[in-house]
This record gives C-alpha cells, structure tokens and sequence, in this order.
C-alpha cells in the first residue's frame, strides 16, 4: 500500500517507503494505491512500481476516450478532468522550481482551447504481435520493443488515423517486413503524419532500413491519390541502429519536398526534419507571449538560441531592429531562411552550427544583443552555451521549456550569473499528457525595468 504525496518532472506519482522514493506511473498525489514494484535502484535509493489498484482516489478520474488508454504510452492523464490536469502541471513546475531555490509564483496559465485532434505531428512504430503479424501504432508504457496496433489516436485528426490504417494495410499486402531492434534487420522503422492545421497540407514520412523497397513510389502514388490533403510522401533511410524516425537519406516518393503551415499570418515551409511546435493554434499563443514577454524596442537586437524553422525569430522580428537566430540543424535553417524570405521578413539572419560553439564565437567576436530567446531541447541548454549566454550578458532572457527539471537547473546557472527571474508562465500545449511549455523571463539584476 502507497500513498503518493507529488509528481517528479515526468509525471510520475511519487511515494515514499523507508528511505527509498517509489515513482509510480499513473498515480497522482493523494492517491493510496496497491502497487507492485518493478524496479529498484539501491544506490539511489528510488524504486518504480506499477499500480495494481486504486484504494482511494487523490484526483477525481472520469472515464477515458480512447479504447487504448493505459495500454498506450502517450495518454497518461486522459481519466483525469482537464481543470486538474493543468493543476497538476502547475504543481509540478512549482515543486522543480522549489527544489533549487525559485520561488516565484506562476502566472494564470494558458490553457489549451482544444483538448482533442490538436496534434500536427504524430510518429508511429512499426512492430510484430506475438503471434508474427505486422502491427503499427505507439509503444506500451515503458516498452521499447512492444507496440500496439493503433484503431485511431484521438490527438490526431481522422484523416491522419485514416492514413495510418491505409499504410498499415499497404505494409501488410505486400508481405513487409518489420526492422528487428535486435538483429537489425527487417525494411520498416517508422510512420511519421505531418499536417498543417491551417493549411491542411499533409506530409506522410516513411521511415526505413537501407533494404531494397520496389513499392515505394506505388506508396506515394496511393497517398496522394486516395488523399487529396497529402501534399508531400518521404521516404527517410536510417541505416543506423538508432531508433530515430529521420534518416541520413531522403527520397521524395510523391509531391513536394515541404508543406505549408500558417501562424499569425506567416507561411511556413516544414520539411521532414524541422523542429515546429506540434500544437500549431497553442504555438502561435505561446510566440505571441514570447514577444510580449520580450518587450522588445524597434532598435533592440536579439539572439533566439535553438531558432528551430525560424517561428519565434519571425515574430520577434515584427518588433525588433535586428533577429539572429542559432540552431544545430541545416535543413531547419534553410527552412527559417526560406520563411524568412517568403514572408519579406528582411531583418531575420540565420546561422547553423551548434549553440555551444556559436555563443563563444558571437563573444569572442565582441557581439552584443539586448535580448536573447532560448527554446532548447528537453535536456535544456548545453552547459557551455548556457555559459556562454550568461558572458554574453543580454540585458533580458525568455526562456521557453519544455521541461521542468532542465528549467530549473537552466535558471539556477542563470541566477548565480547576476539573473533575477521575474516572470513564469505555464502553457499548456499538451492536454491528457503531464508535458507542457514553461515561459520563464529573467532580467540582468543591475538593470532596472522602466516604470
């Protein structure tokens, strides 16, 4: 019997047992459960349990949408109603933030105004039952090895669900085999949908091992026959043992090699590798706030660190003289230039490299920005681009994560260099998942903000 009293940064319900911290998928604070543990780590003194069943209820539940929930990975929190779901969130962001030290208290948050079907992005996993038959769907909860054949996800739009059957059943008519994570043999790796909710445009990415596949071009010619929506089939090679939905290599088996997707007014060119917010109608709230938060004067110069398709340095450039954006990527940076330059944004400018190496040479070369923007990665900023950010001494800093923990250590680093952060903002831009987006402003201690 446990009973849990927080959530850890994934989401995770957490109890406590003797000196050991048990984490519980699945569980939520007040909950008192039946568990069975599954894994222990005495060194850290942190074990993982699963829950066998529910004593006494911390949270309401309500009854679940989808037919998959709990064999499915993704929807950790589609029994828990919407209003607890952001509490939650919120808990969560305040008791990382407390652990080193921050206390300031969180804006009202942004919460999302579609709850399903919100989703522009989904990537699948090709798998075999156990009986040897093709599946295709997402992964069981901390499985690797084990996907579940997916009838329909309800965070995807039904024309999306519709193609993941109509590849599932090409797949299955032409006897393809599946890539073995151990042997690593096998054609199929992944299914990734890309779609622009305002466009509509559609991208369908099939990923695959280096192995002959004769029917590829007759998998485009299908989709964009029997779709009107998809503009654009890829096929992306991996060859690596990585279990990674982009490959080295791509081949464009219908279509065209991007779609279109709009924000606020810009167009923007997505190919298969681009970073872009997989929530378009919250992203375009969440960019907004960025520039607010930004304060930005039509003379101020501003850096946007892991700039991804140049979404944020676009609308940022609205307001600012003069827009750099750093990102690691080359194909997203030829995307943000290509946006940049179809939407006549003239003062956007966008260097590849790795954040880390670029911050160094910006100062070293005496660069100065009054601004900088951060979207990192879920790990957080790499240690010496953080370091680097805080010698370059931008008078203000928004910091948009997606991760709570890496946050809190980001701020803390920022702290010690002479920050003071002053502003937090949840943004929820995944509903029945415990992720969600952070906004986060910091200001030079020995700048005084005009009143």
């Amino acid at each position: 019997m446990l009973d849990v009293h927080e959530l850890d940064g994934r989401g995770n319900g957490l109890a406590r047992v003797g000196e050991y911290t048990v984490a519980v998928r699945g569980a939520l604070p007040g909950d008192r459960i039946e568990a069975r543990v599954r894994r222990v780590q005495n060194r850290r003194r942190r074990a993982e349990a699963r829950v066998e069943g529910l004593v006494s209820e911390g949270v309401p539940r309500v009854v679940p949408r989808c037919s998959h929930f709990k064999v499915c990975g993704g929807c950790l929190w589609q029994d828990v109603p919407y209003e607890a779901q952001v509490q939650l969130k919120t808990d969560m962001v305040t008791t990382c933030l407390r652990e080193v030290g921050i206390e300031v208290v969180l804006d009202e948050p942004l919460v999302s105004p579609e709850l399903y079907y919100y989703r522009n992005k989904m990537e699948f996993s090709f798998g075999l039952s156990p009986e040897g038959e093709l599946e295709l769907g997402l992964h069981m909860p901390g499985r690797f090895d084990r996907v579940f054949d997916m009838e329909a996800c309800y965070l995807q739009s039904e024309q999306s669900n519709q193609i993941l059957d109509r590849v599932r059943r090409f797949a299955r008519a032409h006897a393809h085999s599946v890539y073995h994570l151990k042997r690593h043999e096998g054609l199929l790796r992944f299914l990734t949908i890309r779609e622009g909710k305002q466009t509509g445009e559609t991208m369908v990415i099939l990923t695959t091992s280096g192995e002959p596949f004769p029917e590829a071009l007759e998998l485009g010619k299908m989709l964009e026959d029997e779709f009107p929506q998809v503009r654009s089939v890829v096929q992306s090679i991996n060859q690596r043992k990585a279990q990674v939905a982009i490959g080295d290599e791509e081949k464009l088996l219908a279509g065209t090699s991007t779609v279109r997707e709009e924000l606020d007014g810009y167009q923007f060119e997505i190919s298969p590798a681009s970073f872009f917010q997989t929530n378009t109608f919250q992203a375009q709230r969440l960019y907004r706030r960025v520039v607010e938060l930004a304060e930005l004067t039509e003379d101020e110069r501003v850096l946007d660190v892991y700039c991804g398709a140049g979404g944020i340095s676009l609308f940022l450039a609205r307001q600012a003289r003069e827009v750099v954006g750093v990102e690691v990527v080359e194909a997203a940076v030829r995307d943000a230039a290509r946006n940049s330059a179809n939407n006549g944004v003239q003062n956007c400018q966008f260097v590849a490299g790795a954040a880390e190496d670029l911050l160094r040479q910006f100062r070293a070369q005496g660069e100065q920005f009054d601004v900088m923007v951060t979207d990192p990665p879920r790990p957080g900023m790499h240690p010496k681009a953080l370091a680097a950010a805080c010698e370059l001494q931008p008078g203000r800093i928004v910091y948009v994560s997606c991760n709570p923990q890496a946050l809190a250590q980001d701020l803390q680093q920022f702290i010690a260099a002479g920050y003071v952060v002053d502003y937090l903002q949840l943004v929820d831009m995944f509903p029945h998942t415990p992720h969600c987006e952070i906004l986060a402003r910091l200001r030079r201690a020995d700048i005084v903000p005009e009143n």
